[in-house]
């Protein structure tokens, strides 16, 4: 019987899970999108509202795009903001129809309101001024319609934003799990890659290609959520900016070493990296994995206790020679080593924001 309760709480406890809901973001989202349009057309059903169905297009329409918890948060008032604005200048329209029966003027009105519509979407205000011009063309639709139909569709666009703020707070997917897990992804990769230029290993153009490509595929992703992690975990910009860089800089530092190797393989002139290296080696990849494990498992510790300090870099190998390869393999495994070791004390300072989990635990 003592184990019965830990039986139970499996399946919440794999769901509450930051990993599984990255692993499963589409699906998570696709359900709560799904049970937000059921949800809107039963209330619209039940109440017998006219033109119910734009309460399901807005739901679509507001909460379609938007995944991640941070997102959400900067998007609400401007999706309120811009479905009012948006029912306002549709009741306009439909009242200047209603003065001047002239559907010229009525269509030209509303292209002009499209139009700068169209203008400010592409600006700051963006979000805004692009559901205030769809808002615009769902109440005043073809432009005769009446003063009273457009209240109602106006009605029904707000039940369909209130229905999807509702919604979108539903299982969340926060962005700060996103970003810490494609970091952790890449910097295990690039312990991976400099293990492999420690070895006798394949150092063809075609077998680093596609290690490469998925780097920079996660590097660009990450890059993309830096805005609603500061929203959600209160970390200034500027520290996720530096990290990033940081980030950036070991992949191109490790993409020379790649470019090293390689040159002298072709020129028959590859030589075994020197034994005395070893050092700078192992805490190069013992600092990559253990910030790797950090970020994935919310395990500062081990990272803090990692960080040595740039003072107390190895001391350069008095027996390193004089050739061209080993020169310049040991000094960008110096810069790397730099790097990783900037990496990952940013990380241990910052873990107080990044780290929400131990946050949310006291």
């Amino acid at each position: 019987m003592a184990k019965q309760p830990s039986i139970l709480t499996l399946p919440f406890r794999r769901l509450a899970n930051p990993y599984t809901r990255y692993r499963y973001a589409a699906w998570i989202h696709c359900v709560r999108v799904g049970l937000a349009l059921l949800a809107s057309m039963l209330l619209t059903s039940a109440l017998k509202l006219p033109h119910g169905l734009w309460a399901s297009v807005t739901v679509l329409v507001v909460m379609g795009g938007l995944v991640h918890q941070g997102t959400i948060r900067g998007k609400s008032y401007e999706r309120v903001l811009g479905t009012l604005a948006g029912a306002a200048l549709g009741l306009c329209v439909i009242a200047v129809y209603d003065r001047t029966r002239s559907l010229t003027l009525t269509y030209l009105v509303m292209s002009v309101l499209g139009a700068a519509s169209a203008f400010y979407a592409i600006r700051r205000p963006g979000y805004v001024a692009l559901l205030a011009g769809i808002t615009m063309c769902i109440v005043a639709g073809p432009g005769e319609t009446g003063f009273t139909e457009g209240l109602w569709r106006s009605a029904n666009v707000l039940i369909g934003v209130a229905v999807a703020l509702v919604f979108s707070q539903i299982y969340p997917l926060r962005a700060v799990y996103v970003w810490r897990y494609l970091l952790s992804d890449n910097l295990r990769a690039c312990a991976q890659m400099y293990g492999q230029l420690s070895s006798n290993h394949d150092f063809t153009a075609e077998h680093f290609a596609r290690q490469l490509e998925e780097l920079d595929h996660r590097l660009v992703a990450s890059r993309a959520h830096l805005g609603p992690v500061s929203r959600e975990t209160g970390m200034p910009l500027r520290e996720l900016e530096i990290l990033q860089r940081i980030h950036r800089a070991i992949m191109g530092t490790l993409e020379s070493l790649i470019a090293s190797r390689q040159f002298a393989a072709q020129a028959g002139e590859i030589e075994p990296v020197p034994a005395s290296l070893d050092t700078h080696r192992q805490i190069i990849g013992r600092l990559l994995l253990q910030s790797a494990h950090a970020l994935k498992f919310s395990r500062t510790s081990k990272l803090v206790q990692a960080c040595q300090g740039l003072e107390n870099l190895p001391a350069r190998p008095h027996n390193l020679t004089d050739s061209f390869e080993k020169q310049g393999f040991y000094w960008l495994t110096l810069r790397l080593y730099e790097q990783v070791e900037m990496l990952s004390e940013k990380l241990a300072s910052t873990s107080e924001h990044w780290n929400i989990q131990s946050r949310d635990r006291t």
